[in-house]
């Protein structure tokens, strides 16, 4: 069984079939993937595209995110969505 998006997850909180209660059971059971989808990008002077990206080295299988480093790509996020363009 495949993971649900979060943009999925965030949906279904909207449409009410979801509650917090839910939605913290299926992160428990790690159902829930942890990254956006869908490209953000800034545009250069010379009109050409730039796409942020935030990467954790050694962070991979075996590994868990500490409760910092979710808060730090929460708010790395938070500013993609204030000063980024979205890719259609």
């Amino acid at each position: 069984m495949g993971k649900l998006t979060i943009k999925e997850v965030q949906d279904l909180k909207e449409q009410g079939i979801l509650d917090n209660k839910a939605i913290k059971e299926l992160e428990s059971k790690k159902l829930v993937g942890t990254r956006n989808r869908g490209s953000k990008y800034f545009i250069e002077n010379n009109k050409t595209k730039v796409y942020p990206s935030l990467y954790f080295r050694n962070l991979g299988k075996g590994t868990t995110q500490t409760d910092k480093l979710k808060n730090f790509r929460s708010e790395f996020n938070k500013l993609l969505e204030k000063y980024a363009t979205k890719e259609q």
